[in-house]
């Protein structure tokens, strides 16, 4: 990664982009501390002040595979981290039993051209499917609500914000710990 003539060197796993996303969905922490987690599991700890500004669009850009694009949540029919165990089930049920955990590397963008690439038959894409379902389509009041049920089972889990005032406690509980808090 490029910035300001400097080269950054970039974990590309997916583990660690697993990991990235994992800092940004933890609301226990800052904005800013997320941003010095992703930044440090990406690039390492070498990365010069002065570039982290011009690093942060390019850090976010590398996590969309290099889309500039930001997904609608509304959108939204599958979450890396939630349905972590059920990508790993559908890559093996449809790459030939490619177990991924058994890999030393594979990089972030191959990762989601796997999942990109899963036929309609594997598990994540039939609970995607189940997801987007228009219920209000079902004539049968029964079969309605056997649907719905399973929605409910398969449904992506809302993220949770802290309190204003856990916020503001988890805040002083850090600048008694002497810790510069940002963002």
């Amino acid at each position: 990664m490029e910035v300001n003539g400097r080269i950054y060197d970039i974990n590309t796993d997916y583990r660690v982009a697993l990991a990235c996303l994992k800092a940004i969905d933890d609301d226990t922490i800052s904005g800013y501390e997320k941003f010095i987690a992703v930044e440090s599991l990406l690039l390492g700890v070498n990365v010069l002040r002065q570039d982290e500004l011009a690093l942060k669009p390019k850090i976010m850009k590398y996590l969309r595979c290099g889309r500039d694009i930001n997904v609608n949540t509304s959108e939204v029919d599958m979450d890396y981290i939630q349905d972590e165990t059920i990508i790993r089930t559908s890559i093996r049920q449809c790459y030939n039993n490619l177990d991924i955990g058994k890999i030393d590397y594979l990089h972030w963008y191959e990762y989601n051209e796997l999942i990109e690439g899963l036929t309609t038959e594997t598990l994540l894409n039939k609970i995607r499917e189940l997801r987007t379902y228009d219920v209000s389509k079902e004539t049968d009041l029964k079969r309605k609500k056997e649907i719905e049920n399973a929605k409910k089972r398969v449904a992506l889990k809302k993220k949770v914000s802290l309190t204003d005032e856990q916020k503001s406690k988890r805040e002083q509980f850090l600048k008694l710990a002497k810790i510069n808090v940002k963002g």
